[in-house]
């Protein structure tokens, strides 16, 4: 499934396939109305007052007014893309430029734009001076009109679309809805285990996977299967999200003997490693975009502290969602039960730190968002039912105690913190700890 995904992922940033399908169909539709026999009774004669009824001279000075016309949109739908990329890059990151790629609807508005045009192409060179009334395709020139028609309001609408797209606050929602829909994939409701536990056993060999770049999906099925033929454990010291070197001891092999040079091969195309960080098994991904768009809020140049407070919204959001459900397993066994995989997997305190350490950093001397922080942590108390997981807000709101404690801000702002800070804490139940004496 990491590999569908990560398809999936690869095929949804694609901003040609959308336009290509539906300049496809427009082709075949032109196609299908000049051969079709049975749209010959479509004439001008046949008492429909919206079918074009002129002669073939009149049709092709109209398809050249409406052809040119759509060149002259679809030139600035263009200008206006690269523009508002340019922007969002400057203000919202580069590596959030995917998202608006991916975006459906801009898709499909550059495709109708494209498609109309390759469909008053073909019709057009159709129309032959020579033909007469009956042989004009009265229906196709008058398709060709209402698809010009509906490009006029699909202009509009994608002014409307790309207005909005560049409000900080809508943006911010948008990769938070990707970041849910990418985390109800990876979670499943299934127990849990401790996260990276140590295989026990000698190590025969350590493998480097040999390649640079990011890993975008470990396929832990293949390695089961290569683990059982060979008779041994593999530990996974990396996993999705990670960025390689070309040498290190990215896999251990616990087993009786060393692997074959063809199970390392197989061994090694188990791990799609690219250029760039994928959604697909990283559970960071979403969480490190969103904070990407705080740490540009809050830099000087833009400082910006109330979309830094609508991220920090978005990630306890997220965070709720990764606290509610068990995190994916990290053993992997074969058909007779016996571990033979065991991953290395983002933890909870790991997450929680990827979500609010570079925004706690940055927002130092922020008050407003210190205090937002605090109390999304606070909020998060009715989801931490483990021991990690309370322990991991524990260890966050620490940090957050002694950033402010230590920041240039004014003692009233840094009592107001602490005071958020404190009723955090309390409403997150604190561990037992054997042997510890608490004042009173």
């Amino acid at each position: 499934m990491g590999r569908v995904r990560n398809i999936l992922a690869l095929l949804r940033a694609q901003l040609w396939i959308i336009p290509l399908a539906i300049s496809g169909l427009s082709l075949t539709l032109a196609y299908w109305i000049l051969t079709s026999k049975a749209l010959g009774r479509w004439t001008s004669g046949s008492g429909l007052w919206w079918l074009y009824g002129g002669d073939a001279e009149s049709a092709r000075g109209l398809l050249s007014s409406l052809l040119s016309g759509l060149m002259t949109m679809t030139s600035l739908i263009v200008s206006m893309t690269f523009v508002i990329l340019t922007l969002s890059a400057n203000q919202l990151g580069p590596r959030l430029i995917t998202t608006f790629m991916a975006d459906r609807q801009i898709q499909a508005v550059l495709g109708l734009f494209l498609g109309t045009i390759l469909y008053v192409l073909v019709i057009l060179r159709s129309l032959d001076e020579t033909l007469g009334h009956e042989g004009i395709p009265h229906i196709a020139v008058t398709i060709g009109s209402a698809l010009t028609i509906a490009c006029l309001f699909a202009l509009l609408f994608y002014v409307h679309k790309i207005a909005r797209s560049i409000i900080a606050d809508n943006v911010v929602e948008r990769v938070a809805g990707d970041l849910r829909r990418d985390l109800s994939g990876m979670l499943k409701e299934k127990e849990s285990e401790a996260p990276f536990p140590e295989a026990d056993g000698a190590v025969a060999e350590t493998i480097a996977l040999k390649r640079v770049g990011y890993i975008q999906v470990v396929d832990y099925e293949r390695l089961v299967t290569l683990a059982s033929e060979a008779e041994a454990v593999l530990q996974i010291n990396v996993r999705a999200g990670h960025f390689l070197l070309r040498h290190g001891e990215h896999v251990l092999v616990i087993g009786p003997r060393s692997l074959t040079e063809k199970a390392k091969e197989a061994l090694r195309a188990s791990f799609i490693i690219g250029s760039e960080r994928s959604p697909a098994q990283d559970l960071e991904y979403g969480l490190r975009q969103l904070v990407e768009i705080a740490l540009r809020a809050l830099s000087p140049g833009t400082n910006d502290p109330y979309t830094a407070i609508a991220v920090v919204n978005q990630l306890g959001a997220a965070l709720e969602d990764i606290l509610d459900h068990p995190l994916p397993h990290t053993r992997f066994r074969d058909a007779a039960g016996s571990t033979r995989v065991i991953a290395k997997l983002s933890d909870l305190e790991g997450m929680v730190d990827a979500a609010f350490d570079a925004i706690r950093q940055a927002g130092s001397t922020t008050p407003a968002v210190l205090i937002r922080m605090a109390d999304v942590l606070g909020d998060l108390a009715p989801v931490l039912r483990t021991e990690a997981a309370q322990q991991a807000v524990r260890s966050q709101l620490d940090k957050l105690a002694e950033t402010s404690g230590q920041a240039g801000i004014p003692p009233c702002d840094r009592a107001a913190i602490a005071d958020r800070i404190e009723r955090a804490g309390r409403r997150i139940p604190s561990p037992p700890r054997a042997g510890v004496m608490h004042a009173v």
